[in-house]
């Protein structure tokens, strides 16, 4: 089958010449600089329309066949606003079927866990400028003190804030969570007010060992406790959204033969998430639906550059994704010139090269945060992922959790109301069950 359909493809790669490509100059100069410019040209699709590249990606995608994933499955994008799901068939080819906003919409609640989240890095980040001897670190210090002190107001002025958001997923733990935060903020008020005073050493080993790991007095539970609870309550938000979606999906649409491309920068860690095992977004595609879409649909390309994307913008306009159908470039630069023109090497390599072993590529082993590795209450087993995600130059602070929660809610049958929540609804240290209430203010 993938001979016949290969040997076709080729066969349409070589047209006869038309009357204008026999005046090109590219073949008769004499210039070596210009023709080997002119020879480098032809082959790679990034370089134009007329390549051979950009002819086999408009062949494969226009064969109906791929060498095992159909041209006419659905194209899905997974970017910086969430996830969209495009019919690929015929002339619905481009039309919206269904989309989730996981971090752009503000009715998600991702911008308030996410600013507790990242308080922990916060406090590591000062300790690193107060050794330094930073000039900026005094009124670094205190500016996120008074933003703190202004959060834990807000939150204690409106308890009922998660009434307005669409996340139903936390509605079973409102109570907590408001707990988790409070407590949270608390902690981290007072820490910072502890810094100031000097009552504490300040190194980036004392945060460690006093701030995440609670190891001050009146710290009941460790500062990595609310981090993780507040990753895993974004993410346990996003994959019940977005499993949500799958299930409103129309019978028909074919997620086996599923085109996915992840495509965004996620934050400033400009390497990370370009794997399958470093980026947890494409593992929960595969996990939420259930392996319905294997690793040979999905395509990881940050850098591609869209042809709606404005000069020095990161990805196109919501609006761009949220149309009834994508813009026909727009589609075809997704579809065709990026997932095909990728994917296509892969099918041309695997044909050609006959008689030359693969190169067996070892499994990952599982780690620490992985769902078979990891139990719920293992808050020191995620902070070891956690570690490992801030460390390493290739992981997507995310992966944290995202290779967790959306097993979980897997094996809970999808109902996003029986997950566990680590850091939440378990992992506690030893005579503690919940977050303390009833806390004094900030001290001044």
């Amino acid at each position: 089958m993938r001979w016949t359909l290969l040997g076709a493809l080729f066969a349409a790669l070589l047209p006869s010449v038309p009357a204008a490509q026999q005046n090109d100059p590219c073949s008769s100069t004499n210039d070596v600089s210009t023709a080997f410019t002119c020879l480098y040209s032809i082959f790679p699709r990034g370089s134009g329309d007329e390549t051979i590249g950009a002819a086999l990606a408009r062949s494969m995608a226009a064969s109906g066949d791929a060498g095992g994933i159909s041209s006419e499955g659905p194209l899905i994008l997974v970017n910086g606003y969430g996830v969209f799901v495009y019919d690929g068939a015929g002339d619905d080819a481009g039309t919206l079927l269904d989309h989730v906003l996981t971090r752009s919409d503000p009715d998600t609640g991702f911008v308030e866990m996410t600013a507790l989240s990242h308080v922990g890095p916060a406090v590591a980040y000062l300790a690193a400028l107060a050794e330094a001897g930073a000039d900026s670190y005094p009124d670094l210090r205190n500016a996120l003190l008074a933003r703190v002190r202004a959060a834990r107001s807000a939150l204690a002025a409106d308890p009922a804030w998660q009434d307005d958001l669409d996340v139903p997923a936390w509605a079973p733990h409102s109570g907590d969570i408001n707990a988790m935060l409070d407590y949270g903020l608390w902690m981290a008020g007072d820490y910072l007010v502890r810094v100031r005073d000097g009552s504490v050493a300040f190194t980036q080993d004392s945060v460690g060992r006093d701030f995440y790991g609670g190891g001050l007095d009146a710290y009941a539970v460790p500062f990595d406790n609310v981090m993780i609870a507040t990753f895993m309550l974004v993410d346990l938000n996003s994959v019940a959204a977005v499993r949500a979606m799958i299930e409103r999906l129309p019978a028909d649409v074919d997620l086996a033969n599923a085109r996915v491309l992840v495509h965004m920068a996620i934050g400033t860690n400009f390497g990370a998430g370009l794997t399958l095992a470093s980026n947890q977004l494409a593992h929960a595609v595969q996990v939420l639906s259930d392996d319905a879409i294997g690793p040979a649909n999905i395509l990881i390309a940050p850098c591609a550059n869209a042809p709606c994307q404005p000069a020095a913008a990161s990805e196109c306009p919501l609006e761009t994704f949220t149309a009834e159908a994508l813009d026909p470039e727009v589609y075809d630069f997704y579809s065709t010139s990026t997932w095909f023109g990728t994917y296509d090497r892969t099918l041309v390599a695997e044909a050609a090269f006959t008689g030359i072993d693969p190169i067996p590529e070892p499994a990952a082993p599982g780690i620490p945060g992985d769902y078979a590795i990891t139990a719920a209450d293992d808050i020191d087993g995620f902070m070891q992922r956690l570690r490992n995600s801030l460390v390493r130059e290739t992981e997507l602070l995310s992966n944290a959790v995202g290779f967790w929660m959306p097993d979980e809610l897997r094996a809970k049958d999808w109902d996003a109301s029986a997950v566990e929540i680590p850091g939440l609804t378990t992992g506690f240290p030893e005579g503690t069950d919940a977050y303390p209430t009833d806390l004094p203010p900030i001290p001044d």
